[in-house]
């Protein structure tokens, strides 16, 4: 009679080499997946810092624009941000784009700060895989 431990010798590696594989995808997912939700926390952090600035800019000497660049430094690119008093129901009013946030006459009206981003997803194998996405954020003009 054969003894069954021999016949069971290698096993546990060939078990490690089809699971391997598998739990490093994952990490590696989990791994990408954080650093573009961080990339993306971070400009959504530079749209409502953009988006307060221009609430309040008719009381203050904010910039729109240099606020946004400065809150999103960590990365090379600066968006380019438009700027648009909106309606309750989010409708962009005529005449509602602004250059640097809310005037006296906006108050309680609704500013939207906004722009298309690409994230960059970092995948072996495929080169230049992009995500774009809508950076927004609204603040009601103070």
């Amino acid at each position: 009679m054969r003894n069954p431990i021999k016949r069971e010798e290698g096993v546990a590696a060939v078990e490690l080499a089809l699971v391997l594989p598998i739990l490093f995808l994952i990490l590696f997912g989990v791994l990408e997946f954080g650093r573009v939700w961080s990339q993306y926390q971070l400009y959504q952090g530079a749209a409502r810092e953009g988006a307060r600035c221009a609430a309040v800019a008719s009381s203050s000497n904010c910039v729109v624009q240099t606020r946004i660049n400065q809150a999103s430094q960590p990365f090379t690119a600066s968006p380019t941000a438009s700027q648009q008093i909106i309606d309750s129901a989010g409708v962009p009013l005529s005449g509602g784009t602004r250059a640097n946030g809310c005037l006296v006459t906006d108050k309680g009206k609704d500013i939207r700060v906004s722009w298309p981003q690409q994230l960059n997803v970092d995948i072996p194998f495929w080169s230049n895989v992009t995500i774009t996405t809508t950076i927004k954020a609204v603040f009601r003009c103070e």
